[in-house]
């Protein structure tokens, strides 16, 4: 499977999943365009990238901010002339309060963060791909988006708006050329998750790099069939 001549923008692709889903698709072969909102958040980037800016884009975005975001697209489109893949990524946690406890600066943030981002990046993305006929849209949800639990109300509401607008895009797509998909993962193998969770069993959680092939699988010419799923990998959780 080969990307060549295909570009990629993977939101949070400095982060602990992004990263590794960045590096999947640029060692297949894709450009790689990545927002990001700290320098300190560029130790996970490959030091060969540096070498490699031909294929590699990393700007410094803030990807809640409209006029940021159509920045970082035109930008992309001016050095790689497309947006073949857009992967959703970035995102956060807000967790341990029951919904009358919640604080709404607790509330925007994470709507903001996960939401909002998710939103403007694929709105942008979109009218990019339009005019080609073509293009990939991944966002990653959560298992608590598909079965929401106690106490993580609005980070399961915000994941569960990115279903919804994944599933609304791609009835707006369909026979266009453009596919959008959501993945939900369960709990995912980062040294942050094993820290909170010391007691728990990692073995039975799932690993970058399985959400990373299945990204690449869905950027794929042979997934052009697959569009408006919300695809559980949960592991052996």
């Amino acid at each position: 499977m080969t990307f060549t001549g295909k570009t990629a923008i993977v939101t949070g692709g400095t982060g602990a999943l992004g990263s590794v889903v960045a590096k999947s698709l640029f060692d297949a072969g894709a450009a790689i365009a990545i927002p990001y909102n700290s320098e300190k958040s560029l130790h996970n980037i490959p030091k060969a990238w540096a070498n490699s800016k031909d294929r590699v884009l990393l700007t410094m975005t803030d990807i809640t901010a409209e006029e940021q975001v159509q920045r970082f697209t035109d930008e992309v489109v001016k050095r790689f002339k497309s947006v073949d893949f857009l992967v959703n990524a970035a995102g956060g946690y807000i967790g341990g309060s029951t919904i009358d406890e919640v604080m709404l600066n607790d509330w925007d943030s994470i709507i903001k963060l996960n939401l909002t981002s998710a939103f403007l990046m694929c709105r942008n993305a979109l009218r990019v791909m339009r005019k080609r006929k073509s293009g990939r849209i991944i966002n990653i949800a959560s298992m608590p988006a598909v079965t929401p639990s106690a106490k993580k109300g609005p980070y399961s509401i915000s994941k569960r708006g990115v279903i919804t607008l994944t599933e609304t895009i791609a009835e707006e797509v369909k026979g266009s050329g453009i596919t959008a998909n959501a993945i939900a993962p369960s709990i995912i193998v980062t040294q942050a998750n094993k820290e909170s969770m010391p007691n728990s069993d990692h073995k039975k959680w799932v690993t970058p790099e399985e959400i990373a092939d299945l990204i690449v699988y869905l950027c794929s010419d042979e997934a052009r069939s697959i569009n408006g799923n919300v695809i559980k990998i949960y592991g052996g959780v």
